[in-house]
């Protein structure tokens, strides 16, 4: 009698089952795994990110650095040039300075058209030191000269014993030379002291001399205008030149600057050099 085999498909089914158990993974442990994959993403980006802000903090920190360095360029260059300008000024003081006082100048009238510069320098180094010789002029008595000596001694004993000397078949005329040295300064704040104008001044340029501030009679301020003598006209052209700029003020006023007038040099007669005040 044959044999009932019904019992053996199910027992494959089983067995196939559990070879499919066997070939997929534990759920959870699928989730475990993923979890984790998922963290080391997360964290390889956020490294990534901080990576990134350290790269920008390092470009911020680079480009200010870079703008403080030229800061710092800019400011030594600019400390160069202002150290460099008062070196140029000192030394145009120090020339100025250096030049014949005022006085030491003498006009030479007269003058025969064939006299060289040369010809003055040698008659006049008789009597001293002579700095410089400008002719000007042309032709026969028309001709004249200014001769600067080293000191205001030498230009007096020039006039008295050079006067009328012949000077190739002419006499020449030697007399004190008109060089100014003396300015008139307009539109002084009335409030002003003799020291404040001293000081304004003097912060001009070097040579200063004298200094006079026209005081109101009977009243507690000035009249706005003044004068100031310098060492030698070369100092006040100096000064007369730095006082006519825009930039240039006497407290917040644009002073008025010209050459004083010898012939109006006393206080009663000035006043006609003095423009109306602004203050």
């Amino acid at each position: 009698m044959p044999r009932r085999t019904g019992n053996a498909a199910p027992t494959k089914s089983v067995e196939l089952v559990k070879q499919d158990q066997l070939e997929f993974d534990d759920p959870d442990e699928v989730d475990d795994e993923e979890e984790v994959e998922y963290e080391e993403i997360e964290e390889e980006v956020e490294y990534e990110e901080v990576e990134e802000e350290e790269e920008e903090d390092e470009d911020e920190e680079d480009e200010e650095m870079e703008g403080v360095h030229e800061i710092d360029a800019n400011d030594e260059s600019k400390m160069v040039d202002a150290d460099g300008k008062v070196e140029n000024e000192k030394e145009k003081h120090a020339e100025l300075l250096a030049l014949p006082p005022h006085g030491a100048e003498v006009y030479v009238g007269g003058i025969s058209s064939d006299v060289s510069s040369e010809d003055l320098k040698q008659l006049f180094e008789s009597v001293g030191e002579v700095v410089e010789v400008r002719m000007r002029g042309k032709g026969d008595n028309r001709t004249y000269a200014f001769i600067n000596f080293r000191t205001k001694a030498m230009a007096l004993k020039a006039i008295q014993n050079l006067s009328n000397k012949d000077l190739k078949g002419k006499k020449i005329k030697v007399s004190p030379s008109q060089a100014k040295n003396r300015l008139f300064i307009g539109n002084v704040p009335h409030d002003w002291t003799h020291d404040d104008f001293k000081t304004a001044v003097e912060e001009v340029g070097p040579g200063v001399l004298k200094v006079e501030l026209m005081k109101a009679p009977g009243l507690d301020r000035n009249k706005g205008y003044g004068f100031i003598e310098y060492y030698n006209q070369a100092c006040a052209e100096y000064a007369k030149q730095k006082m006519s700029t825009p930039e240039f003020k006497l407290d917040t006023n644009a002073p008025t600057v010209s050459w004083a007038d010898p012939k109006n040099a006393n206080e009663a007669t000035s006043t006609a050099q003095v423009p109306l005040s602004t203050t």
